[in-house]
């Protein structure tokens, strides 16, 4: 079910007033779940038996985990087994076509047959949502894991679509006591829900009609088309997932619940590091905290740093969608996280102007990292490396 449709109005709308009018204060957690489950038996209904699946897996074995007499490595054990379940069907879902496809690419002869499957509906939000809750259990920050808690955490339909990316610790101790906006916070929602229905209709739709070069190149186009399509691109992505995510936060603040910003002016920063800390947020600080701080962070060396940042980057790319030119697009951003750093902790220390900052050098700095982002959209848009290429071409020989 797709936010800015009339089915997800008239959804949004009745079970609000059921929600609010009907519902007893201590079922409305039961509400949430049942609500959460008629959202997403809307496209594939067999789907919802995948989610209720890995759900009672991360909450089987998160409890497990949770037992005071499981030893240290039985729970490391349980972590890993939860991980690997929910990761591999991830995997099998959203890459096996993918990686078939590859392997009878290089082959040059079909190995191994292209399954046909669908992919469900949220599986990388969802997913990645388990993999966080397994994981701080098994490191302490979570201490207890209710199931009527874990269950409206589980099905929350606002943010099944496209995030944000919930984190268990702040979103269930408001599920215990869900408490009607005051009409401030209920006007704030409501405008949330308008101002992100106006992003993703009127902008984010609108910029479409000028991104065709870059998605399709071809000599019909000439260099200001490419250049209205490269900075059309650019407002189309942003206002498209910031849209989604105005949506989710507003639908959710007028069920009594709040959940993570998403995005904050990341075109207005100054470096590619501060980019990633406003741009897609949720997940930004998933990547961070569950796949770059695993693999030794910055701890190391520039080198083994720099490799961190590659690996987890390109997992970041990989998990928009399953194509090489995701995965260039997450090397892409590894190659400016790492270089960002190189830069800070070798160059701006010994430059005076460059140390004590100043308007000029942060608006050099913000053009920089929007061109360089505007770069990696490129890759992120276009169907084939030959048509990023042929794109970068035409706005740049």
């Amino acid at each position: 079910m797709i936010f800015n449709t009339w089915v997800f109005a008239v959804f949004a709308l009745v079970s609000l007033v059921l929600y609010w009018s009907l519902v007893p204060q201590r079922f409305k957690h039961c509400a949430l779940i049942v609500l959460g489950s008629a959202f997403y038996v809307y496209n594939i209904p067999a789907y919802l038996i995948l989610i209720v699946a890995l759900g009672a897996v991360t909450f089987v074995i998160g409890r497990l985990m949770l037992l005071p007499h499981v030893s240290p490595r039985a729970r490391r054990a349980l972590l890993i087994l939860g991980v690997v379940l929910i990761t591999g069907t991830l995997g099998f879902f959203k890459y096996s076509k993918f990686f078939a496809a590859t392997i009878d690419q290089v082959a040059r002869h079909d190995i191994i047959p292209i399954p046909h499957v669908l992919v469900p509906l949220a599986i990388s939000f969802f997913t990645f949502e388990f993999v966080h809750v397994l994981v701080d259990v098994y490191l302490g920050k979570i201490g207890a894991l209710p199931l009527l808690e874990f269950s409206v955490f589980t099905m929350f339909f606002p943010t099944l679509v496209a995030g944000p990316i919930k984190r268990f610790q702040s979103f269930a101790p408001q599920v215990r006591e869900i408490v009607a906006p005051a009409m401030p916070s209920f006007m704030l929602n409501v405008y949330r829900i308008v101002m992100g229905l106006a992003k993703k209709t009127i902008i984010a739709d609108s910029m479409s009609l000028f991104t065709q070069p870059i998605l399709t190149p071809s000599a019909a186009y000439g260099r200001l088309d490419y250049w209205a399509a490269f900075f059309a691109y650019a407002a189309k992505i942003y206002f498209d997932f910031s849209g989604y995510s105005d949506i989710a936060i507003g639908t959710s603040g007028l069920l009594g619940l709040r959940i993570p910003e998403n995005f904050e002016m990341p075109y207005r920063t100054p470096n590619i590091a501060q980019f990633w800390r406003h741009w897609h947020m949720s997940l930004s600080s998933w990547i961070r905290d569950y796949i770059f701080i695993p693999l030794g962070g910055s701890r190391g060396s520039t080198l083994v740093t720099a490799f961190n940042l590659f690996v987890a980057m390109a997992l970041a790319g990989l998990w928009h969608g399953a194509a090489w030119t995701f995965v260039v697009w997450g090397l892409w951003h590894g190659a400016g996280l790492a270089a960002c750093r190189w830069w800070q902790v070798a160059v701006v220390p010994r430059v005076r102007a460059l140390s004590e900052g100043g308007p000029a050098v942060r608006f050099v700095s913000t053009v920089a990292t929007f061109a360089f982002v505007g770069v990696g959209w490129l890759l992120f848009a276009a169907p084939s490396f030959g048509n990023a290429y042929q794109a970068f071409v035409r706005l740049f020989v």
